[in-house]
C-alpha cells in the first residue's frame, strides 16, 4: 500500500515526505538515545527536538504544494479535454489528496512527539 501510493500520489511529491518519515524517525530516536544515555546537552537536544517539528510541518507544507501543483495540470487537462465524467473527477480529487494526508498525518505525529520532548527538556 505504501508503495503503491507513493506511485499514484506522484513520486516527485510523494518520495521526499516518506524521507522526511526517515528523518523525523532517526531524529525522535537520537533525541532518546541521546536523553537516555546521560548525554543531556539541552541546548542540542532542544534543537534536535525544533527539527522534528519543522520538518514535520514543511511536509505537509510540501504536501499542499504537491496536491496546488497536481489540481493545476488536472485541471488544465480537463480545459483542454471538455467534458469528462464524475468518476474520473473523483479519483483525480482522491490521488490529490495523498501527499498532503501524508504530510498532515507526519505533521501530527511530529507534533506529538515535539510535545513530550519538550516535557522531557522541561523536567
Amino acid at each position: 500500500m505504501i508503495f503503491e501510493h507513493l506511485v499514484i500520489g506522484g513520486i516527485y511529491f510523494m518520495l521526499p515526505i516518506y524521507m522526511m518519515w526517515i528523518v523525523v524517525i532517526f531524529f525522535s530516536i537520537k533525541f532518546l538515545v541521546n536523553y537516555f544515555s546521560g548525554n543531556k546537552d539541552l541546548k542540542k537536544l532542544s534543537k534536535q527536538n525544533s527539527l522534528i517539528l519543522f520538518i514535520g510541518s514543511f511536509a505537509f507544507l510540501f504536501g499542499l504544494l504537491g496536491q496546488v501543483i497536481g489540481l493545476s495540470q488536472a485541471l488544465q487537462a480537463i480545459q483542454a479535454a471538455g467534458d469528462i465524467s464524475p468518476a474520473l473527477m473523483a479519483g483525480g480529487l482522491r490521488v490529490s489528496l495523498l501527499a498532503p494526508l501524508y504530510g498532515f498525518v507526519l505533521f501530527l505525529i511530529s507534533g506529538i512527539i515535539w510535545f513530550v520532548y519538550r516535557n522531557l527538556l522541561i523536567k
